[in-house]
């Protein structure tokens, strides 16, 4: 006998799916604690289980073997390397050797989150991209002593993101802070520092003549006599922490591409019902890469799908550009076409007088692709 329970899933960053029955919160599928490794930092206490569950699978990777890195590497040596070299593995603490986190920083999936429709099948796009995260010593105070005020607060505050080169990872998020000035005003650098934007918190802690100093440093023009103050150190330092964040590093090869075999970007359906995968596709692509003669690897994406009655799944948020429309039961794609920009968004669909529309905001900008400031309307004639 069928019966019909009234539920919530929640899909997580590690492309996990948790389904729960929305009135009691018993999982509808069973829950195990997982064994997780230890830390290897002294004195750092993790939980030693972490929650999984038996259904459905993950709809990403979790591990990575050293036969699923990328064939096409031109660096393949060093990629090689770099892999040996990582911990890995899932729920991996993070410790001075760098740790292989799959899936990534961005997940699996994003903040587009999922699209489900009255069947009770689940639709997610995912992100299959590998990152190397690593921890170092922090500096003690009298590391930072011989360093001009700007360059302590520089790397007390901004080094973890934008790097001690300041050349920071674009591909992430993070922008280069090289030549800020040519680019930037004061004025509005200032202001960053002190609201934060996007990812970037402010920077409230510091006093209004260490922003001076962070901005003299950041526009390359510190008048320096001495360094041997304690000018430039945290206003508030709180307990010392004895480790900090190295920053995001993908894991690329030489010429940008993830350093993992494709897919590098997934769409896969998932029947709540039962807790299987109907079907799972590639999703996007690098023009450059198919015309040499690859299939489509599919590409990092942001922003989610939406399902419609009429049985058909649209998504933008790949890299490429393309806004895609999909058979909902088969995965078929059934029509493709180039934005004015990327649609890092999910899109919207409406109806005006017996005329259904669907909308998708075109911002680019993310993964180094141009920017663009259009919202795009699609309707049958």
């Amino acid at each position: 006998m069928i019966k019909k329970i009234d539920a919530v899933a929640q899909v997580t960053k590690s492309a996990h799916v948790f389904i729960f029955d929305r009135v009691t919160g018993k999982p509808l599928f069973p829950i195990r604690e997982m064994p997780v490794p230890k830390s290897s930092l002294p004195d750092e206490m993790v939980w030693p289980t972490q929650p999984v569950p038996t259904l459905p699978a993950p709809f990403a990777r979790q591990t990575l073997a050293e036969t699923e890195l990328n064939p096409y590497a031109a660096n393949r040596d060093s990629v090689v390397a770099q892999y040996r070299r990582a911990k890995k593995g899932p729920f991996q603490p993070l410790s001075k050797t760098p740790t292989l986190l799959l899936p990534g920083a961005d997940g699996g999936p994003e903040w587009g989150g999922a699209a489900v429709d009255p069947e009770g099948i689940l639709y997610v796009n995912a992100n299959e991209m590998a990152w190397l995260f690593s921890l170092s010593a922090t500096p003690k105070v009298d590391e930072l002593v011989h360093l001009s005020p700007g360059n302590r607060l520089y790397t007390t505050y901004c080094v973890a993101c934008h790097g001690p080169d300041r050349k920071g990872n674009p591909s992430s998020g993070y922008p280069s802070l090289v030549n800020i000035g040519q680019r930037r005003d004061r004025e509005y650098v200032a202001k960053l520092i002190t609201s934060g934007k996007g990812m970037m918190p402010g920077l409230s802690v510091l006093t209004a003549g260490q922003k001076q100093e962070l901005l003299a440093f950041l526009f390359n023009d510190e008048k320096v006599e001495t360094v041997t103050t304690t000018s430039g150190l945290p206003a508030k330092p709180g307990p010392y922490v004895p480790y900090r964040f190295n920053g995001y590093t993908k894991f690329l090869d030489s010429k940008g591409y993830p350093a993992i075999k494709p897919p590098w970007g997934t769409l896969t359906a998932i029947d709540l019902n039962t807790g299987h995968q109907i079907w799972q596709k590639t999703l996007g692509e690098f023009p450059e890469l198919t015309k040499r003669g690859l299939l489509p690897t599919g590409t990092e994406n942001y922003g989610g799908p939406v399902v419609t009655k009429g049985g058909l799944l649209f998504i933008a948020a790949t890299k490429d550009g393309m806004f895609r429309a999909y058979d909902k039961k088969t995965g078929h794609l059934l029509w493709q076409t180039q934005l004015p920009a990327a649609g890092f968004a999910t899109p919207s669909t409406y109806e005006v007088n017996g005329k259904q529309f669907i909308v998708i905001a075109c911002g680019g900008a993310k993964l180094g692709v141009p920017k663009g400031d259009s919202y795009v309307a699609f309707a049958l004639p």
